[in-house]
């Protein structure tokens, strides 16, 4: 199939998952509105509908709570009953923050809504009005980033914690596995729960385990028991770990953010120090060089957990490595371990380690390749120079839904879609990479 064939095949699987102000992540598994897939698809949107990519985030943070977080679901009154777990077992209502007359869920995840933003500007074909949406959707963003350094910095180092593995973004990653099996589980006095995840067609074998659901329904009671106050989770969560992934798009969301401000007039004073301070810290904290990548740091431990996940390059997108860490990063990209551009045996960037110990091809982020981070790899690729790279990772992206579709996530030695399929930020990113090939091939979409 053509490219443009596919680019339109993109489209259309984003209008199929449309609801009328928001654009749900897939036809059945996915119901509601997703905070940081909002994120991406607004990005696939950005390059030919700057309305819905416009709207897209204006009705995500019409949610945002008082205190700045922005949640990880915001709930479709229309599609409860299908998702676990929806407002009821949240219990938002509990917290003096909570959006009234919205329901949501009461965590957040990565903030990549700068981002996002910045390149709705940057392909908007008319930048009066795309001026006048940012002055609008400026300050809630900014208001966001405030609430991460206030009540997610506790040592005031830049680096913020996330407190539940679905803040992450990456549900059941192995880096989870130490932290969450410390946590001691009483089942008996688990709140009962029924998963509907399973119940959508797609096998056990390609999602979180049991084990994993018993601890994540755990912490959101403990969330709830102590209505969502940041303060008494901070010193009750057994679940606190500062991220790589998630620090690094928040550093590259916050230097957006301040080329958003500048062509507002803006003070960006603090946001300067923000981004400079985390920047520093991902380096001086959370860099591994005995494996050549960066590693999340255990609160309630104290130390590093060392896995090698593809979140341990993600610093690459901010620009928070040296010249001779970004060295130190590409040699373990550029190996088997994470698919070299020669091996056409395999598919990069898969999320995990393909020779680790705890590599599962099939099974969520346990080793497949997902797009929304592969596409993220790249802006750091590009921004370091490794521009072949880059290049292997976008042609990867574009050869994965060639063959397979617009899944959630793909086998890295089979390149097979798992998952759900018409998955709404595959089709999104796909859009972006397809159109910025064709563009420096000299086309048109």
């Amino acid at each position: 199939m053509m490219l443009t064939d596919l680019i339109e095949k993109a489209k259309r699987v984003l209008e199929g998952n449309w609801q009328g102000g928001f654009t749900k992540p897939a036809p059945a598994l996915y119901p509601h509105q997703w905070n940081w897939d909002s994120g991406f698809i607004a990005i696939g949107y950005a390059r030919y509908n700057q309305q819905r990519a416009q709207q897209e985030l204006s009705t995500l943070f019409r949610a945002q709570w008082k205190n700045g977080m922005l949640p990880q679901i915001v709930f479709n009154p229309a599609a409860l009953g299908g998702y676990f777990p929806e407002p009821d077992f949240w219990q938002c209502e509990r917290s003096p923050n909570a959006p009234e007359g919205i329901l949501t869920s009461g965590i957040t995840m990565p903030p990549v809504h700068a981002i996002a933003a910045r390149r709705i500007y940057q392909f908007a074909g008319d930048r009066d009005q795309a001026r006048e949406w940012l002055e609008a959707i400026y300050p809630k963003i900014f208001a966001l980033h405030e609430y991460f350094y206030r009540e997610r910095d506790p040592h005031q180092e830049g680096l913020v914690y996330i407190r539940h593995p679905w803040e992450s973004g990456l549900d059941n990653s192995p880096t989870w596995d130490e932290p969450l099996k410390a946590i001691q589980i009483d089942k008996s006095q688990l709140p009962p729960y029924e998963r509907k995840d399973l119940k959508k067609g797609v096998p056990a074998s390609q999602r979180p385990s049991d084990e994993d659901y018993d601890r994540f329904v755990y912490l959101v009671d403990l969330f709830r028991r102590l209505n969502y106050d940041e303060q008494a989770i901070y010193s009750e969560c057994p679940f606190l770990v500062q991220d790589p992934l998630f620090n690094s798009i928040l550093a590259q969301a916050t230097e957006d953010l301040i080329e958003i401000g500048k062509l507002l007039g803006k003070d960006t004073g603090r946001l300067e120090e923000c981004y400079q301070q985390t920047n520093r810290a991902l380096r001086e904290k959370l860099w591994d060089p005995t494996h050549g990548a960066f590693d999340t740091y255990d609160l309630r431990a104290g130390r590093l957990i060392e896995t090698e996940t593809a979140s341990g390059f993600m610093p690459l997108l901010s620009g928070a490595p040296t010249r001779e860490m970004a060295a130190t990063i590409y040699r373990f990209l550029e190996s088997n371990s994470f698919c070299t551009m020669h091996n056409n045996a395999c598919f990069s960037i898969p999320n995990y380690n393909l020779e680790g110990e705890y590599l599962d091809p099939a099974n969520y982020w346990r080793g497949p390749v997902w797009i929304n981070t592969n596409w993220l790899l790249m802006q750091g690729l590009k921004r370091y120079g490794f521009k072949q790279k880059a290049m292997s990772v976008r042609e990867d992206i574009i050869e994965l839904v060639r063959r397979w579709g617009f899944h959630e996530y793909f086998d890295p030695f089979k390149g097979i879609g798992y998952g759900t399929d018409n998955f709404s930020w595959t089709a999104a990113l796909f859009i972006d990479a397809a159109l910025e090939k064709l563009e420096e091939m000299g086309g048109s979409p």
